[in-house]
């Protein structure tokens, strides 16, 4: 069962306390202060609860600006790996802007050696994050 963690008209965010699942489905465009929001309350969250996995759904998601993925890589990333996340996964619909997006964070989460995918289904992400 998943526990509401943020329910808004552009995102919704899920905890599966079983799986130590973080889920953050985009819903529409955001606002960079929303953005980083969100990325900072899924934090908080993870200082009270475990999770071990992160999967964010990004077909519906803007493209994210360059300070907002340079603050994500440099500041959150590193957050979320202390706080014990260990494999991060995204679904996207192959958009060239989101690769980009998703290639950035795909060189970060090698720096820090954290397991990270980009994939095109739930169910692929599921896969890679909860098969061990």
């Amino acid at each position: 069962m998943a526990l509401d963690v943020i329910k808004t008209d552009y995102v919704y965010v899920t905890y599966e306390e079983d799986n130590k699942l973080i889920k953050v489905k985009w819903l529409d465009k955001n606002t960079s202060e929303e953005y980083r929001d969100v990325i900072s309350q899924s934090l908080e969250f993870a200082k009270t609860h475990i999770v071990d996995y992160y999967l964010t759904d990004i077909r519906e998601q803007k493209v994210v600006s360059p300070e907002d993925r340079k603050w994500f890589t440099e500041e959150a990333m590193p957050k979320a790996i202390e706080l014990g996340l260990k494999k991060a996964c995204a679904i996207f619909d192959g958009n060239v802007f989101k690769k980009y997006y998703l290639n950035t964070i795909l060189k970060t989460t090698n720096t820090f050696k954290l397991p990270f995918k980009f994939v095109n289904t739930e169910e692929e992400a599921r896969s890679f994050l909860l098969d061990s």
